[in-house]
């Protein structure tokens, strides 16, 4: 069923409401046949992805052991990951399955979600306004794909790293629920690519002239500060080389926030000047 087409002034709340459910509609099938096509190969998904950082021949461990070698740093190389991951319950190994299909249909549908998004509210825009909208889109889903794959190639092997072969005493045998790693991987995936959306929050936020240049300008040594705490809390790891490798990135992300709120005034200030 098409969305309503009626000037968003004379629709009542029920008509919103019933636009909407529309494209919530649509975009729960298309999450659905995403996830029906992770459905189909099972293996390729547990084997190749999911369960990849749990391999030291994943491709961040080889690049990083070759780093080490070649500059002499220790402590980055990975070569040994000696833990095991089980199920609790009989039933956990099917549950998984349906929750990674799942939440892969999710990320995969993150484009289509934001275009249903963009039809949603584009009735309330004026042209100019529509034509910025779908260009923003574009960047928030680069931005959301480029984060979640710092957070899998980057971030969650170390994180899972780290995390699996701490022990207490050599008389405790590493083992872990499968669950436990799953909510590691996913969750660096998913918050990863949320954090990237940073300078569209800034960009929305000066819009609303909520944030300027000078705020951010004057407060960057916070935030440099503030990324390498979140560094040391996302990657726990002990070397001074994985902490700045994420912290970078994260004082990257408000760097460019900083330009974009500048680009936001810039604009809104020829506008002023050719209204006078």
């Amino acid at each position: 069923m098409a969305a309503i087409k009626k000037n968003p002034d004379e629709m009542s709340f029920m008509e919103h409401l019933e636009a909407l459910r529309w494209h919530i509609v649509r975009i729960a099938v298309v999450i659905f046949l995403f996830s029906i096509a992770f459905l189909i190969y099972p293996q390729f998904i547990f084997d190749k992805i999911i369960l990849a950082p749990k391999s030291p021949d994943f491709i961040t461990y080889r690049i990083f052991c070759n780093i080490g070698e070649r500059w002499n740093i220790d402590g980055i190389c990975v070569d040994n990951l000696d833990y095991d991951l089980f199920y609790l319950n009989m039933t956990s190994g099917f549950l998984f399955y349906i929750k990674i299909a799942f939440m892969a249909g999710i990320i995969f549908a993150v484009p289509y979600i934001l275009w249903e998004i963009w039809r949603f509210v584009r009735p309330a825009l004026h042209d100019k306004e529509v034509s910025n909208l779908g260009g923003i889109i574009i960047i928030a889903t680069l931005l959301f794909y480029v984060g979640a794959l710092f957070g899998y190639f980057l971030m969650a092997p170390f994180s899972i790293n780290f995390l699996a072969t701490f022990s207490l005493s050599d008389q405790i045998q590493n083992q872990f629920t499968f669950d436990s790693y799953l909510g590691i991987l996913t969750g660096m995936v998913l918050w990863t690519g949320v954090i990237f959306e940073i300078p569209m929050v800034a960009y929305f936020l000066a819009k609303l002239g909520l944030l300027g240049r000078e705020f951010l300008a004057k407060n960057r040594k916070y935030a440099a500060v503030i990324s390498l705490i979140l560094a040391a809390v996302i990657t726990p790891s002990s070397d001074a080389f994985s902490l700045f490798l994420v912290a970078l990135p994260l004082w990257g992300l408000y760097e460019v926030s900083i330009v974009v709120v500048n680009v936001v005034e810039k604009r809104r200030r020829k506008r002023e000047l050719a209204g006078n």
